[in-house]
C-alpha cells in the first residue's frame, strides 16, 4: 500500500483528506513544517501532499529540503492563484499543484497519476510491448500498427513507448512532457498537444480500430 504524507495545518482539510485517502492508501499526517520533515524522514512516503501556508517552516522550505535528498512526487495545495508563483513552485521541484478549494475527484485522480508515474518500470529495455494492434520493439526501435510499419520521430516514439509501458492508465500531460523532453513543463502545452495529435493520427491511419490515444479533459491522456 502506498504511503502518503499529508502536510496541512488546517484540521478540517486534514480530516477531509484522511477520509478520502485512508481507504486506499496509508496516510501519515503532519500539521506544520517541522513535523513534516520529521515524518518525511521517518516514513519515507511515496507521495507528499503539501500545503504552502504552514507554521514554523513554510511549505516552500519543506519542498526545498525534500528536493535535496529525494525526488518523491510532491503535490502542492495552495490558495494562491498566481501564475508566477505556480511557475516558481514547478521550477523548485513540485510535481503538480491544486488551488483551494479543490475538487475531491480531481485530487484523487492527480494522486493516482503521481503514484503511478513514480512506480519503477518493470519491463526490460529489450522487451517488446503490445497494446491491441500496436507492437513496439525496443531492440529495433521499430513500431508496427496492424502489421504495418510506422516510422516515428524520436519524441513521438518516446511518448508511445512510455504510454505502452502502462496502458489504460491516465498520463498527466506535464509529467509526460517532463519525462520525454527532460525539462520543466512551462508553456509547453501546445508542443505536447501537437506531438500527441500527430502520433494519434499516424496510428489511426493504420489501425483497423482507430481509437487508441484518448484525451481526458483536465487530467491528461491514456492509451486504450
Amino acid at each position: 500500500m502506498a504511503k502518503i504524507l499529508i502536510v496541512e495545518d488546517h484540521k478540517d482539510i486534514q480530516a477531509l483528506l484522511q477520509d478520502v485517502l485512508a481507504p486506499t492508501y496509508e496516510v501519515v499526517q503532519a500539521f506544520d513544517g517541522i513535523q513534516a520533515l520529521t515524518q518525511f524522514h521517518r516514513v519515507h512516503p511515496d507521495l507528499v501532499i503539501l500545503d504552502l501556508m504552514l507554521p514554523n517552516v513554510t511549505g516552500e522550505s519543506v519542498l526545498t529540503t525534500i528536493r535535496k535528498t529525494s525526488q518523491v512526487p510532491v503535490l502542492v495545495l495552495t490558495a494562491i492563484q498566481d501564475k508566477q508563483k505556480t511557475v516558481a513552485l514547478l521550477k523548485q521541484g513540485a510535481n503538480d499543484y491544486l488551488t483551494k478549494p479543490f475538487d475531491i475527484d480531481e485530487l484523487l485522480a492527480r494522486v493516482q497519476v503521481q503514484l503511478r508515474q513514480n512506480k519503477p518500470i518493470t519491463a526490460q529495455e529489450d522487451d517488446a510491448l503490445q497494446v491491441g494492434e500496436i507492437l513496439l520493439d525496443p531492440k529495433r526501435h521499430a513500431v508496427t500498427v496492424n502489421h504495418q510499419p510506422l516510422t516515428l520521430p524520436k519524441k513521438e516514439y518516446a511518448i508511445l513507448a512510455l504510454m505502452m509501458l502502462d496502458p489504460h492508465q491516465v498520463f498527466d500531460k506535464r509529467q509526460l512532457y517532463e519525462q520525454v523532453w527532460g525539462e520543466p513543463f512551462l508553456n509547453a502545452d501546445n508542443t505536447l498537444n501537437v506531438h500527441i495529435s500527430n502520433l494519434r493520427t499516424k496510428i489511426n491511419d493504420l489501425a483497423q480500430n482507430p481509437k487508441y490515444i484518448i484525451s481526458i479533459w483536465g487530467i491528461g491522456v491514456r492509451l486504450v
